[in-house]
């Protein structure tokens, strides 16, 4: 059974945590670790780590506002990939928070991305999860993205609201709309 525990710099298994983040997420789209902790302090945000029974499976870093649940950071450990625990803490925070639309973003797929492989199994996985694309497209610190959303409606000042809501006061990166738009 799946249970959850907020990180704290105190916490066990915070170097554990920070192992799988730097595996998970290359080095371009990752925040400082401490960042992470800090924004976890914060009413409205949840940086927690995962378990099945007593092992370690996952983490992720949860932001909310009025409107929308942002789900900034998820990753599985590499021996529990492929087993369904993605789609099992996806639930779990959509159990949560039933009344709110989830997002999230990914990379976009693209052909010309030397890890099209990745980012399409990526998007297939969002997809059988309820995601949809909102039709933007963020550019952040060199970095494209997509926004995906498990809602009808999407407003990119929601999605801009979120980052404010963590002093992110600042953070306006640029928006296109998705090609297929």
């Amino acid at each position: 059974m799946l249970r959850t525990r907020k990180l704290t710099n105190e916490s066990d298994e915070k170097l554990q945590v920070i192992e799988l983040y730097e595996e998970a997420f290359p080095p371009k789209e990752r925040m400082p670790f401490d960042l992470m902790l800090e924004i976890s302090q914060l009413d409205n945000a949840d940086l927690c780590s995962v378990y099945d029974d007593d092992e370690f499976v996952a983490f992720y870093l949860l932001i909310r506002n009025e409107n929308l649940r942002y789900v900034s950071f998820l990753a599985v450990t590499p021996a529990k990939r492929g087993q369904g625990y993605g789609t099992k803490i996806l639930n779990y925070i959509r159990e949560n928070y039933a009344d709110y639309d989830l997002i999230l973003d990914e990379e976009p797929v693209d052909p010309e991305a030397p890890n099209i492989a990745q980012r399409e199994a990526r998007e297939r996985f969002y997809t059988r999860n309820g995601f949809v694309s909102t039709g933007y497209i963020i550019t952040a610190y060199g970095q494209d993205y997509e926004i995906l959303n498990t809602g009808g409606d999407f407003d990119i000042e929601d999605y801009f609201n979120i980052f404010r809501s963590i002093g992110f006061n600042t953070f306006r990166p640029t928006v296109k709309k998705t090609p297929n738009d």
